[in-house]
């Protein structure tokens, strides 16, 4: 009997500990994953400030996607092939 309750409980603590660790790696993931963004998003604001805009301004950001989507759309209609080809 008190075999069977200690190995219950063994079991028990072991699949908490496997729960656990997975957390664990879930958070270090996560964690990795913010830090990358929180890097991309101060590469962008060095490149919007290199470009000479403030990046608190969102109008002046808003008007740098406009012009690269324009361009975009510009470059899109002088690649488009005929439909027969």
């Amino acid at each position: 009997m008190m075999y069977s309750s200690l190995t219950t409980l063994a079991m028990a603590t072991s699949r908490l500990q496997a729960s656990v660790n997975n957390i664990q790696s879930q958070l270090k993931l996560e964690k990795i994953s913010s830090l990358a963004k929180d890097t991309k998003i101060k590469s962008l604001e060095d490149l919007v400030i290199k470009l000479g805009y403030d990046p608190n301004n969102v109008e002046a950001a808003e008007g740098i996607i406009r012009r690269k989507n324009a361009g975009i759309a510009t470059l899109k209609k002088q690649f488009k092939l005929p439909s027969t080809e």
